[in-house]
């Protein structure tokens, strides 16, 4: 026989519905304490065996112990990095996607073509990784051992030198044309499909000069394949310390590139500062720093705040150096 619910019973179960439907996402989000319950996302924008993908990979592992949860890394390549953000930047803010940030969050705000969200609103900030300058390397074919004599040569020759890059608005591209701005020198642009090809021209000498990440250069250059010429922090880096800055040539000439970790915005300020703690102190482990020294990285944690600044500042100066310059970013 059906049974009657009291009335006061169902009055108070209704209300309790009315409320539980009517919190907000972060009230409904599990809490910080109660963080990870399940799998989490590491999400990258490059191919397996590069610098973000070990980055990602060497953290990833510790903090998954840390953690007690599997941290899956999920390489998303193609269109310099682009695809990644948009898939980071679509992801539940509930602290189970995290995303390898580099320069391309700040350098595609200049892209002709805008993309349908504004990365400094749509993902959040909670340590920067560490920082990696590239290296300007040169074919040996060229008579040229230094900045000074590059930017000579360079001047001689109709249409100046030419530059590989791995395609439009990427770091070694805009590299090259903060080099042509500054020096005021004539520098030819031949993009190819990644960074391998790129080193790949240099040394047959298919072009004449590349901006490449350390970790591959540093062989072909010991080698005696490539010419290194300077590398484009404003310092010497710690894995190179023979090989001079550009800045020692052109004052203030300064392109680093930046690892950091972003969340999709509007996760909890509880688990970013949970987040930012863990990751800071798996960054302050040797066997990590010693890892990703190893590639060339040179680690450096942050707050939220500092990352979220200097990506601001990043952002400005690659705009202004789009406009300087005249680039068009497709």
């Amino acid at each position: 026989m059906q049974r009657n619910v009291p009335v006061i019973l169902l009055m108070s179960l209704i209300a309790t519905i009315d409320v539980a439907c009517a919190a907000t996402p972060a009230q409904t989000a599990a809490p910080a304490d109660a963080y990870p319950h399940k799998t989490i996302r590491f999400i990258t924008g490059f191919l397996p065996g590069g610098v973000s993908d070990t980055i990602a990979r060497v953290l990833g592992d510790k903090l998954g112990e840390r953690l007690g949860q599997r941290v899956i890394i999920d390489g998303r390549p193609g269109a310099g990095g682009l695809i990644s953000m948009e898939l980071a930047a679509g992801a539940g803010p509930d602290g189970y996607t995290w995303f390898l940030g580099t320069p391309v969050v700040t350098i595609s705000p200049s892209f002709k073509r805008k993309l349908p969200f504004d990365p400094a609103k749509v993902l959040a900030a909670v340590t920067l990784i560490g920082t990696s300058p590239t290296i300007l390397v040169a074919s040996t074919n060229l008579p040229a051992a230094s900045v000074k004599d590059l930017l000579a040569l360079a001047k001689t020759r109709p249409g100046g030198l030419t530059y590989a890059s791995s395609g439009q608005g990427t770091t070694n591209h805009l590299a090259a044309e903060l080099l042509r701005v500054t020096a005021k020198v004539p520098l030819t642009h031949v993009p190819y499909k990644g960074a391998a090809a790129t080193l790949l021209a240099v040394i047959t000498g298919e072009v004449d000069i590349s901006f490449v990440p350390l970790l591959p250069a540093i062989p072909q250059v010991k080698s005696g394949k490539l010419t290194g010429i300077a590398v484009t922090g404003l310092r010497r880096a710690q894995a190179v310390p023979n090989v001079p800055a550009i800045a020692e040539t052109l004052p203030g000439y300064d392109v680093t590139s930046w690892y950091g970790l972003l969340v999709p915005g509007g996760t909890p300020s509880a688990l970013i500062q949970k987040l930012n703690i863990e990751f800071n102190r798996v960054l302050e482990m040797a066997e990590v720093r010693d890892r990703l020294s190893a590639q060339g990285v040179e680690v450096q944690g942050s707050t939220p705040a500092a990352l979220t600044e200097m990506m601001r500042v990043d952002a400005a100066r690659w705009a202004k150096l789009v406009k300087d310059a005249g680039i068009v970013l497709e």
